[in-house]
């Protein structure tokens, strides 16, 4: 399953599930820097950083984007 980042701070990490349910969690159970819209998969109890998952969701939304705006 994989989980996008909502938003982040200091402490917490808010991540919304492939199935639309939430949880925070602290910033300790991930590594390097946090931002929003970044996709993370669990793997033995850790948050993993997808940067393949993250790339094909940001093209598809903005993919969607153009079209929405591009027909309006």
């Amino acid at each position: 399953m994989f989980y996008s980042v909502d938003r982040a701070d200091d402490e917490y990490v808010m991540l919304c599930d492939d199935d639309g349910d939430t949880k925070e969690l602290r910033r300790f159970h991930f590594e390097g820097d946090v931002q929003a819209g970044q996709v993370y998969r669990l793997e033995a109890g850790k948050f993993i950083y997808d940067e393949q998952e993250t790339a094909r969701r940001r093209e598809r939304i903005q993919a969607l984007e153009n079209e929405l705006f591009n027909n309006a």
